[in-house]
Order: structure tokens, then C-alpha cells, then sequence
């Protein structure tokens, strides 16, 4: 591939793969930062369709540190960053409307949210920094979130992780585009909402020991996290360092997951000592562990997790017991207590862990996080900062999760490790307009900034167009009134749809709000639900048929006519219209079964033939639990 192959050459290293660059004279630098900037897209300027893309890499720069070991010497230790361009089959996910989805509490407004995934695959160059040391190579991808796109140990010739051969968002909370495989971080909810976007990064090397930084300031509130993923030249395993902190000025509900994706075979092992866990599948139930059988992802029949309990040990994972190795998680349980399962089990749930990827594919998780589980938010107050450090071992032997420790390594400080927002285009453009150095944006306003004064003096510049940012920045703030007052007077439809839904949401005003959201966009099937649901709610119900017989053809709007069906007491029709097309895969989002259920007691009422919620509705079984929603109030 043309890349370095890290080798020592005369007390110097070089940078090549096209690349000039001068010796560098000092053979170990102290600290050395390279940091990466990458666009927001890079898609492939010609792009050709295809269903299954083969991976191609060009190499950009690479540089190799000798080890403490290595100068004179023979062992040969050496620890390796290059930046790479790999080429993978990208499924391109659609936007679920152009409208910002403020008072929907399964959408993360200011975010956008992706209603469908192209089901043909395109190719689409991504950049990716590879960090390496003798035993371990890991690959991370600043564009897809930061995740660790694979770790791959060269011991044992063996990918540890479940590493996905395609990009392939599918619906799964917050934003409906979520990513199958390698080790995402996720803050301040799960699933992040930049995990297919690009965040920040940088690379550096301070004496044996090579890291590469991946973090931003997210947009929704202005919190920050960072994920340093670190090698030791001489050590067979991933160090994580996080840290996170809150400086936006006001406190806000929080989570911090880090999942790691593995395979999921018959013969794999979920190994943690005995304890108590909680099971989430259709229950949410305490049992104990392993108890009969819950430690064999085998037996789990249907889409499951388990939470360990207070008191857990230092470690838990995976093993494979077919394919001979394992991963497993190590840290303090005191500060990081956090321990979970996920699988979609060996029973027909699996299908949908087969549809994040290709092939015959599944995959389990093991996350970790400082919260017991993932049914708890607090809140992050202003101006707190929390940090800690776990670690990913990849193991040969059932026999290594017997008796771990923890690690005793000497890490380099980093006192100042934030990476900010500038790697985002979105959010610099907003930065611009908030220091006066650019012009109002037409990107949806991004709320974790302070942004009310530049708004407010572009407003009084005559511009009409800062009234939406402003009145959406306000509302989000809990300032419904006085976002109201910018907006109710204005004449644009998406100005009358955003008063509207302040009037229903934030003011619980549905009739004030009727004539606002009738003035609104009602070409976008969005707009029409939610002026449907406040008709359903008021009991008007001749003008839902008259909504509904004209709405634009979406399954949104099957939805709601389903519920309408219902209401005129037609439960044949409601089950008519879940029947009649195809419905993406939804993870814990339970409309069309509510509906579903309320039609069979009404058939039953009438003492007609009742049927259970079929698969074809997509929706999961689950029991409704975690804190996965946006409806906690994000700013208190």
C-alpha cells in the first residue's frame, strides 16, 4: 500500500506516502500533534452505484516511533500513526423531513433525523487514522463519530471486533442513522447523535506511548467529551481515557455509554463473575448470573440486555469459543460501574442485526459507563468536569478472564485535551455569525451556543430571517413566550408551524395552536401529523378526515390514518392499513403496535377474530425502559 512500514533507519524517522518532509533530528519528540481536519462529506466525487463495494486504502502520511528498546537494540517495539482514505460501501440515510423537529420526543432537535436508508450502496471515501504497536493495530474514523472502526490483533491474525464491511444507518434512537460495529462513543445520550458525522481529532506520540483524540463540543447543549485511545509500544492492549465536562452555562441531562461490538456466534461466552444483573428483553426483570444459562448468547431467544448490578467486578466480556479469542473490558468499577450486554439473540429478532450490515451477519455489544444503567440522566451541572480510564484486551483464552488486574501504566498528562467545535462546519459557520465575521446562516440554529445576542442584532438589522433561528433558540431554552412573541406574527408557514407547536407543546394550548399549524407547511407529511394530533386530541374529527383524505402519500400519514380509523370506530380498516406496506425496522418506538393492539380489542368487542402484533409492523418487543428519549427537559 506504499505505507512506512515504521522501520528505524539510521536514528531517524520520516513521513513518505508522497509526502516531503524534512528529518525530523530528535529520534523520540516529546509530544508530538498531528491534527486532522476532514470534510464534512467527502463522498467520492464520481460515485457509482453498486450493492457491494469492495474496500480500497490510499495511504496520506504515516510516522513510526522507535521504542525505548529499539535504538541499538533488538526488540524492535515501535508504536505507528498514518492517516489512510479507505473506500467502503456507504447506504446513504434520507433525511425524515427539512422541518427542525423541536417538541419531538423521539428526535434531538437541533439534529436531523433520517427517516430511510438507500438500500443500494454507493462508494464513499472516509479517512481514517490507523494507530499501531507490535501485538495491535487500531483503526479509528473521525468521520462515523470517532469510533474505533476496528481492532485487529496481529498475535493472534484475528479482527477482534464485529467490524462492519459496509456504512449502513438504520433506525435507531436519537437521530434514526445509527451505526452497527467497532466502538462508538456515546455523550450525552445514546446513541450519540454525530455518530455517523465528523468530530474532531488529533494524533500524538509522547515517549513508547501513541494515542489518537477523538471529541467535539456537541451541539445540542455545548458539552464536551474526549476519547484518547492510547498504545504502549510494549502492551497488548487499548487504553480509553475520557473525559468530559460541561461549561455551556447551564446544567444539563446526561448519559456516557462506550459500546463495543463483537461477533455473535453460537459459542460465544458473555463472562462477568456471579452477581445479580437486570434483563431487558419484553421484561424488565432481576436475575442472577449466569443463572441457567443467561451467559451463552445462544440462549437469548429474542433481542435482550443485561445490566450488572451494584458491585460488579472490574471486568467483564466476550469469548468465543469457536473462533478461539475474545474480548475483554477492564476498569475500576468504582468510577466506572457501568456493565451491559446486548444481543439480538439466536431466534427470528436476529434479522435485525443482520439488516445493519451484509451477509449473515449479527453482532453483540459490551458497554460500559459510569451510569449503572441506561435507564438513569442526571443531570451534568455547569461548570463540572469528570474524567476516567478503561481498557479493551483482546484474549487468546477462556482461562485470562479468571483472574485480571488492572493495569499499572504511567500515562502522559493531558491537562487540556478539548477539541472544540472547529472540525464542524455547522457549528463554525454559527461561531462566525455569533463574532459578526460571517452572515446569518440558513443551517438549522445550533442550540449549545450563545446565540441570542447575535440574533437578536440581526433581527433589528431588518433581517426576517433571524426570527426562526431566534424563536427555535428560545424555545429550546424553555422561553416558549417570548419565542412566541418573535414568531406569531409572521406570515412564513414554517414561522406559523413553529408557533403553533409552542402554543400544543411547551404552552398546552392545542386550540390557540389550530390556526397556527393550519397556516403551516402542509406539503411536509410532518407538519400534517402533528396538526392531525392536535385535531385527535381536540376531537375534531371530520377535519382529520378532511386533513388526511388530502395529506401527501407517507408512512407517517398511513400512521395517523390508522388512528383515525379507529376513532370512527373502523378497527378493520386500522389493521387494513398497517397491513398495506412495508415499514422500516424501529428500535422502541411502538406506534403502529399500540395501534395494532387498540384495533384487536375493539374487534374483540365486537366479537370478531383477533390477531397477535405480526413482525412485519418492524417494531421491537422490547419493554418500554431508559432514558433514550429527548423529553427530559435539556436545560433546567
Amino acid at each position: 500500500m506504499g505505507v512506512d512500514d515504521g522501520r528505524q533507519a539510521n536514528g531517524d524517522w520520516r513521513m513518505r506516502c508522497g509526502f516531503s518532509v524534512p528529518i525530523i533530528s530528535s529520534f523520540v519528540p516529546a509530544h508530538s500533534s498531528v491534527p486532522i481536519r476532514l470534510s464534512p462529506d467527502n463522498l467520492v466525487s464520481s460515485v457509482k452505484a453498486r450493492s457491494s463495494v469492495p474496500l480500497r486504502e490510499s495511504c496520506h502520511a504515516s510516522f513510526a516511533i522507535a521504542g525505548r528498546w529499539g535504538v541499538g537494540g533488538s526488540s524492535g517495539a515501535v508504536i505507528r500513526v498514518r492517516h489512510v482514505t479507505r473506500v467502503l460501501p456507504y447506504h446513504r440515510p434520507l433525511p425524515l423531513t427539512r422541518l427542525p423537529l423541536l417538541y419531538h420526543r423521539e428526535h434531538l432537535f437541533p439534529y436531523a433525523s433520517y427517516g430511510e436508508t438507500e438500500a443500494t450502496a454507493v462508494e464513499r471515501a472516509f479517512r481514517f487514522v490507523v494507530l499501531e504497536n507490535e501485538a495491535l493495530r487500531v483503526e479509528v474514523a473521525p468521520e462515523l463519530g470517532g469510533r474505533v472502526y476496528s481492532l485487529f490483533d496481529k498475535r493472534l491474525g484475528q479482527e477482534i471486533l464485529f467490524r462492519n464491511p459496509v456504512v449502513k444507518p438504520v433506525r435507531i434512537l436519537p437521530i434514526w442513522a445509527f451505526l452497527s460495529g467497532g466502538i462508538e462513543f456515546n455523550f450525552p445520550i445514546a446513541h450519540s447523535p454525530t455518530s455517523i458525522a465528523e468530530v474532531g481529532c488529533a494524533t500524538g506520540v509522547s515517549g513508547d506511548y501513541g494515542w489518537i483524540r477523538v471529541g467535539e463540543r456537541e451541539a445540542r447543549t455545548g458539552m464536551e467529551w474526549v476519547v484518547e485511545l492510547g498504545l504502549f509500544e510494549d502492551r497488548p492492549l487499548l487504553i480509553q481515557r475520557t473525559a468530559l465536562r460541561n461549561q455551556s452555562g447551564a446544567d444539563h441531562p446526561w448519559m456516557m455509554w462506550t459500546i463495543a461490538a463483537v461477533r455473535s456466534t453460537v459459542e460465544t461466552e458473555f463472562v462477568h463473575p456471579p452477581h445479580r444483573v437486570l434483563v431487558h428483553d419484553h421484561r424488565v426483570v432481576e436475575a442472577d448470573w449466569p443463572g441457567d444459562g443467561l451467559n451463552w448468547d445462544r440462549n437469548c431467544r429474542e433481542m435482550t440486555a443485561l445490566f450488572w448490578k451494584p458491585g460488579s467486578a472490574p471486568h467483564f466480556g466476550a469469548f468465543h469459543h469457536d473462533l478461539g479469542f475474545g474480548l475483554m473490558h477492564l476498569a475500576d468499577p468504582a468510577v466506572l460501574p457501568g456493565k451491559k450486554v446486548w444481543t439480538y439473540g439466536h431466534g427470528p429478532q436476529r434479522d435485525w442485526g443482520r439488516a445493519t450490515t451484509e451477509g449473515d451477519q449479527s453482532y453483540a455489544e459490551l458497554e460500559s459507563g459510569p451510569l449503572f444503567d441506561q435507564n438513569e440522566k442526571p443531570v451534568f451541572p455547569h461548570g463540572h468536569e469528570r474524567r476516567f480510564e478503561e481498557y479493551w484486551v483482546p484474549v487468546a483464552s477462556r482461562d485470562a478472564f479468571e483472574a485480571p488486574e488492572l493495569p499499572s501504566l504511567s500515562l502522559p498528562t493531558w491537562p487540556e485535551p478539548w477539541l472544540g467545535w472547529a472540525h464542524s462546519a455547522w457549528q463554525t459557520e454559527w461561531e462566525r455569525f455569533r463574532v459578526g465575521d460571517g452572515p446569518l446562516p440558513s443551517s438549522t440554529v445550533v442550540t449549545g451556543i450563545e446565540l441570542e445576542t447575535a440574533l437578536r442584532r440581526e433581527a433589528g438589522r431588518g433581517n426576517p430571517a433571524a426570527a426562526e433561528p431566534l424563536a427555535l433558540w428560545l424555545a429550546f431554552r424553555g422561553r416558549a413566550r417570548e419565542a412566541l412573541a418573535v414568531v406569531e406574527s409572521r406570515s412564513e408557514p414554517t414561522a406559523q408551524r413553529l408557533a403553533g407547536l409552542i402554543c400544543w407543546r411547551a404552552l398546552e394550548e392545542p386550540a390557540r395552536a389550530v390556526s397556527h399549524l393550519e397556516a403551516g407547511p402542509l406539503d411536509d407529511p410532518i407538519a400534517v401529523a402533528e396538526l392531525d394530533e392536535v385535531y385527535a386530541q381536540l376531537g375534531w374529527t371530520e377535519r382529520r378526515v378532511k386533513l388526511l383524505e388530502r395529506a401527501p402519500d407517507h408512512r407517517r400519514i398511513v400512521e395517523r390514518r390508522a388512528d383515525l380509523a379507529l376513532a370512527l370506530n373502523r378497527p378493520e380498516e386500522t389493521l387494513r392499513l398497517l397491513r398495506s406496506r412495508p415499514w422500516p425496522r424501529e428500535h422502541q418506538r411502538y406506534v403502529r403496535t399500540r395501534l395494532w393492539q387498540a384495533a384487536q380489542v375493539a374487534l374483540a368487542a365486537k366479537d370478531l377474530p383477533v390477531a397477535e402484533v405480526p413482525e412485519a409492523l418492524h417494531e421491537d418487543s422490547l419493554a418500554e425502559f431508559g432514558a433514550y428519549w429527548s423529553d427530559v427537559p435539556a436545560v433546567r
